[in-house]
């Protein structure tokens, strides 16, 4: 079991303060393309960056493995790697979603054209593969290949069941994999390889990912029915807006429909309205929000993350104690607090 106490996201990037810092400098100043449009996107985009999670966990395995002969540049191409893919994705993801607004700030789809905010994607994505290409190793080419895939196919497995009432938990927990957990994997894996880590330890920085990012995105999608969007940085309940049933609505289907079946056929049909009226559909949003308090589908959703926070403690076993052991653990706590 974790501890109980509080963790600050600034107490653990402190740990790797100097890798993040290099890191922006490379995303802000040595990634140059040609078109002055191009540029001042990725400009905002990494200037108004986020939490860095997935650098961060290529750059606390580097310290928590500890080789002296990890060659330090293809650490920083990885870590540029994953940041670059999660940003490009995020970047599509608001087009598909016609979201204006991401961690408080307007997105790029609500500055520039569709086609032009695409190929601010693509590029970042081709920036990743060049980035591959450069460490020259075949498991870890394989590695963020499948990353790719992950999110293409978690992105079409969620747009063809929008708003689809009967998903059922396997569904969900495959598709935030492929969405979320598998950037979170293949951030520590590689690192871990790259650093000439045992074939155990290279199994438990995988495990150790994979459960994290689980953790992170039920966190994420709690936070959805339980933050304001000034919290938020975004919209509250823009997920179910967008016709996406994360873990809390559907714990809410099954409790009613086990439990109570005039709320369960009331949920449905809120559902229902919020896909037929989307502009005209916060009423039905607020009272979907209060069916899910009620049956009590936030606290069962908590319990999932703490179990997959529980999971990735138990594989740290495999590492020796230390200073980046205590701060990955520190991590785990973090993510089952965090209100944004």
């Amino acid at each position: 079991m974790l501890e109980e106490k509080q963790i600050s996201l600034n107490s653990i990037l402190d740990f790797v303060k100097e890798d993040l810092e290099f890191l922006d400098n490379r995303l802000l100043n040595e990634i140059s393309p040609a078109s002055r449009s191009l540029s001042t996107i990725l400009q905002n985009v990494f200037q108004n960056g986020g939490k860095r999670l997935r650098p961060t966990l290529s750059f606390l395995f580097n310290k928590l493995i500890n080789n002296s002969d990890t060659d330090k540049e293809k650490i920083f191409l990885v870590a540029e790697i994953s940041e670059l893919i999660h940003t490009a994705s995020l970047v599509h993801d608001d087009i598909i979603d016609n979201s204006f607004v991401r961690r408080g700030q307007p997105t790029t789809n609500s500055t520039w054209n569709n086609a032009i905010t695409v190929i601010s994607g693509d590029f970042m994505f081709a920036r990743a593969a060049i980035n591959l290409g450069l460490i020259g190793i075949n498991q870890i080419t394989t590695i963020y290949a499948q990353v790719l895939e992950d999110l293409c196919d978690g992105e079409i497995w969620q747009a063809e069941r929008k708003f689809n009432t009967e998903l059922d938990y396997e569904f969900y927990l495959t598709k935030t994999f492929k969405k979320t957990a598998s950037l979170f994997e293949a951030a520590c894996k590689a690192s871990s390889i790259i650093c000439n880590a045992s074939s155990k330890q290279v199994i438990a920085a995988a495990e150790y990912g994979r459960n994290l990012g689980m953790a992170f995105q039920i966190v994420d999608d709690i936070l959805d029915y339980t933050e304001a969007p000034e919290t938020l940085g975004k919209p509250a309940l823009a997920d179910l807006k967008e016709g996406h049933l994360t873990l809390p609505i559907l714990i809410c289907l099954e409790n009613f429909k086990t439990l109570n079946e005039e709320k369960y056929n009331e949920l449905i049909n809120l559902i229902n309205l919020v896909k037929e009226n989307p502009d005209d559909s916060s009423e039905y949003l607020s009272k979907i929000k209060d069916l899910v308090l009620e049956a009590d589908a936030i606290n069962k959703s908590f319990d999932y993350a703490i179990k997959f926070t529980n999971n990735a403690k138990n594989v740290l076993d495999a590492f020796d104690n230390g200073e980046a052991k205590k701060i990955l653990e520190d991590l785990l706590i973090f993510t089952t607090q965090r209100k944004s």
